[in-house]
């Protein structure tokens, strides 16, 4: 059924993941000059945002991933492994963004500070919302099981 809880967890990580697309992950604050001296253009404005990197588009897929999660409700097993792989891809490209963003920031001038985003919090939700919905998919499906072995 799609009206689970899981259904609702599932949902709640697609909006996570959706926000770093619209939410900066880092800024750096520094003389302006010097940034743009860098030669890069992820802090070239003060803002590192995931949508001017090649990488964003790996959200806007893992996103699509979780909605179809959704749907597959009828099949509990394959639903209960695609939260799984997806909450695994998630946390590798959470240390992907981490990694190019210290990459990035060793670019920078000394003078230069690096305040995370807001942007940078919502994937860490993901993987909650992923891992909850995991365990709600597998609550029901041992229940199913369970109802079965009465019959």
């Amino acid at each position: 059924m799609i009206q689970r809880i899981q259904t609702i967890y599932l949902l709640l990580a697609a909006i996570a993941l959706v926000c770093p697309l619209f939410l900066p992950l880092a800024t750096a604050t520094g003389d302006q000059a010097a940034l743009l001296a860098t030669g890069d253009n992820f802090f070239a404005d003060g803002t590192f945002w995931s949508k001017e990197h090649p990488a964003g588009y790996s959200l806007f897929m893992l996103t699509i991933g979780i909605i179809g999660a959704i749907f597959l409700y009828k099949n509990r097993p394959k639903q209960m492994q695609v939260a799984g792989i997806l909450a695994l891809g998630v946390f590798i490209l959470i240390v992907l963004y981490a990694s190019l963003g210290a990459l990035n920031a060793q670019r920078l001038p000394d003078t230069a500070s690096i305040q995370p985003g807001i942007g940078a919090y919502p994937p860490v939700l993901t993987i909650v919302f992923l891992l909850l919905a995991y365990r709600a998919i597998k609550k029901d499906e041992n229940l199913v099981r369970s109802s079965d072995r009465l019959r």
